[in-house]
Parts: structure tokens; sequence; C-alpha cells
């Protein structure tokens, strides 16, 4: 299976409801989040799901990481993976918070990144400023 191509029960995770509260946002700010993480880093996640509150939004991604970070994992390297995913996620902050400003109509006043290597997790996490929720 290719970088470019979802394991099947990827593809189930990515699925969420339109009809949920938000449903329809939730959606298009997962598909565009993995998006970017795949024309980006090469690789986007098989797993994600956004949660919105009134002033947050949070997208939770799995199974992201790439066969070389694995392998740089099992070779007792993982604060170095995690130090250059996490300068990744830095350098991709105005793309991401550009989407997310986008998306929700709101401007997005903290943006905040972390990764887990097992299980394998990334959260991209962005606060909106409160004036502008509708």
């Amino acid at each position: 299976m290719g970088d470019g191509e979802q394991h099947p029960e990827g593809a189930e995770h990515m699925r969420q409801s339109r009809e949920a509260p938000n449903g329809a946002l939730r959606q298009d700010i997962s598909n565009e989040i993995v998006g970017l993480y795949k024309e980006h880093y090469g690789k986007g996640p098989t797993r994600c799901r956004t949660y919105i509150q009134p002033e947050l939004v949070i997208v939770v991604l799995g199974e992201g990481y790439t066969s070389a970070e694995q392998t740089m994992f099992e070779g007792g390297r993982w604060y170095e993976v995690r130090q250059a995913r996490q300068i990744w996620q830095d350098t991709m902050k105005e793309r991401f918070v550009e989407t997310i400003e986008r998306l929700t109509g709101s401007t997005v006043r903290a943006f905040m990144s972390a990764n887990h290597q097992d299980p394998d997790l990334a959260v991209e996490m962005f606060v909106l400023d409160p004036e502008q929720i509708t």
C-alpha cells in the first residue's frame, strides 16, 4: 500500500456524521488538515477526527508517522523524530491557521501542536477569537 493510499479501517475512522452538530464543518476541517499533511509531509494520517467547541477546534490525527520515522523510533531516536515533527508543524502554522479561519469564519488566536509515538497520534489545536463566534 503506497503512502497516498488509506488503510480500509482508517477510512471508516475518517467518516464523521454530517448530521451531528457541526458535522459538515468537522468533516471539512478533517479533510483539509489531512490534505495538508499529504501535500506537505508526503504522507497523511489514516485516521482523523475534529472536535469543535465554541472557542476551540481540536484535530486528532492517527497513524501518520512515516516508515522512516518508525525506523528511527525503533532505533531509539524518538526525541529527534518528535523534534523534527514539531519543527514541521510549527512551519505549517500559517497554512493550518488559514484553513481553520477560512472554514470557521473566525480568527485563530493561538495554535498549538503535539505528537505522541505509541499510540501514533498528533493533535492540532486552535483557539478561536470569542468575539467572532456565532
